[in-house]
């Protein structure tokens, strides 16, 4: 990929970059790190932020939130609201993909609308889509 890449974050990765997960942290990390080295942009949906948060709600931890939000605008990473031009999108994935979740969908569609040229995923159901390159946390090497 060239400088000037966008690269969208699915949720997963935050999850284990975040709470130092011991199979995959190294991975995103190396690979968060890279990319910022070379100068690539971020994104994310708001999606993103309503499911990183469930648990730290759940556990009543601002903490981990705060944590969170403050990764988010360290490494400038942009928030992408919904809009009806990636609600629809998203639909025509789903139409096409039947056994992608709606979820799913909106967040693949969210990452082609911005024009990401990659997908950082550990959802392996995602490789099948065709409109972006989606990049399994697995098959990164730490």
């Amino acid at each position: 990929m060239k400088n000037g890449s966008k690269i969208f974050i699915d949720t997963a990765p935050f999850i284990y970059l975040l709470e130092d997960n011991p199979l995959y942290s190294q991975q995103v990390r190396k690979y968060i790190s890279d990319c910022f080295m070379a100068e690539y942009d971020f994104c994310t949906s708001l999606l993103t932020v309503a499911e990183y948060c469930v648990v730290p709600y759940r556990l009543n931890c601002q903490e981990k939130i705060e944590y969170f939000e403050q990764f988010i605008l360290d490494v400038n990473i942009q928030l992408i609201e919904l809009t009806k031009e990636i609600t629809q999108l998203s639909s025509q994935i789903r139409a096409k993909y039947s056994a992608i979740k709606m979820i799913d969908a909106l967040q693949i569609a969210t990452a082609i609308t911005e024009n990401c040229s990659a997908f950082l995923t550990n959802d392996k159901q995602l490789q099948q889509i065709q409109e972006i390159n989606c990049i399994l946390i697995k098959n990164l090497k730490g």
